[in-house]
């Protein structure tokens, strides 16, 4: 079976975000989820992680894994022939994975508490929506930040 990646040249004008757009991107996110660290200490106290950790947990799988999911859930719907005239789907898709990547970080942490994991889910949903309003800076730096690679 045949793999189909989607055409990226239509991403962007035909121009890929450059190193220090990448940069720009990822320290958003990580002074965000710096934030969402002291919060995840607030709520569970027994969590011996610092922030710097929870969020460079978190950074790092987002890097790892984002742009890896994103590529196959574009192969996916070019493969299945799916039209679409916006990015809301993709970012749906991609809220969802939030929520699971989430829910996997504060189960990281607190695996090693007594504390209770009655809310876990609630808060990843709530780390969710925290990353996902993280965006609106990061990806305006990552769009104007110098150094775009242009798409052969």
């Amino acid at each position: 079976m045949e793999m189909i990646l989607p055409n990226v040249q239509v991403y962007a004008g035909g121009m890929f975000p450059g190193p220090a757009g990448f940069v720009a991107f990822a320290g958003v996110k990580f002074g965000g989820y710096v934030l969402a660290g002291l919060m995840l200490k607030k709520l569970y106290p027994t969590v011996l992680a610092t922030p710097m950790k929870i969020a460079a947990v978190r950074t790092g799988l987002g890097i790892v894994l984002g742009p890896a999911l994103l590529l196959g859930f574009a192969a996916f719907v070019d493969a299945k022939g799916w039209e679409a005239d916006s990015n809301v789907v993709p970012y749906l898709a991609l809220a969802g994975i939030r929520v699971l990547v989430w829910g996997s970080v504060i189960w990281l942490f607190l695996r090693q508490t007594a504390e209770s994991r009655r809310y876990l889910w609630i808060y990843a949903v709530a780390g969710a929506l925290w990353s996902c309003l993280l965006d609106i800076p990061a990806v305006f730096l990552l769009e104007i930040t110098p150094g775009r690679i242009p798409i052969c």
